[in-house]
């Protein structure tokens, strides 16, 4: 069976430290693939967070352990606190899974590096959702620079367009 519509809730932290964002979208696909988006919000991290997640890259592997879960901890958090409201959403059926980046603390592609936190396995448990995960991690094991993360989904959505200019 063809699956042509995804209800989907994406979830990311980036260096920017501005917060977590989250979006639910629905992916649908007619003639070609379209989308929109229901509901989307940062949810800011405070200065306890932003001065954690900065030091990171500098803890000894137990710490940074320690870290993964707290973020996980924390995620699944925010993520409930989301979940919860857009089930309030006129029409709201569910999500067909989570796609979650997590957050990035080292990213060297051109060495083959890139750590992201924001436990994966246990954020699924913990929110009882279908969790996909480490785009970034994959495209860099597989020779790639780890961003942008998703060109076939440019090239899906916005082939209208001649150019798409990454900001992130």
């Amino acid at each position: 069976m063809k699956i042509e519509c995804y209800k989907v809730i994406g979830l990311m932290s980036g260096t920017s430290l501005d917060g977590v964002d989250l979006a639910y979208i629905t992916f649908e696909k007619k003639e070609s693939w379209s989308y929109t988006i229901h509901n989307a919000t940062t949810v800011p991290y405070s200065e306890k967070w932003k001065t954690r997640l900065q030091q990171a890259i500098h803890l000894p592997e137990n710490e940074l352990n320690a870290l993964n879960e707290d973020f996980t901890a924390y995620l699944s958090e925010v993520l409930q606190r989301f979940l919860n409201k857009i089930a309030e959403i006129p029409g709201y059926q569910g999500i067909d899974f989570i796609s979650s980046h997590g957050h990035t603390v080292l990213h060297q592609p051109e060495k083959g590096i890139t750590l992201q936190i924001g436990n994966i396995p246990k954020l699924a448990i913990l929110t009882q959702q279908t969790i996909i995960c480490d785009f970034r991690v994959q495209d860099v094991l597989l020779g790639g620079q780890g961003a942008p993360l998703v060109p076939v989904g440019d090239q899906l959505l916005f082939q209208e367009y001649d150019y798409c200019l990454y900001m992130g």
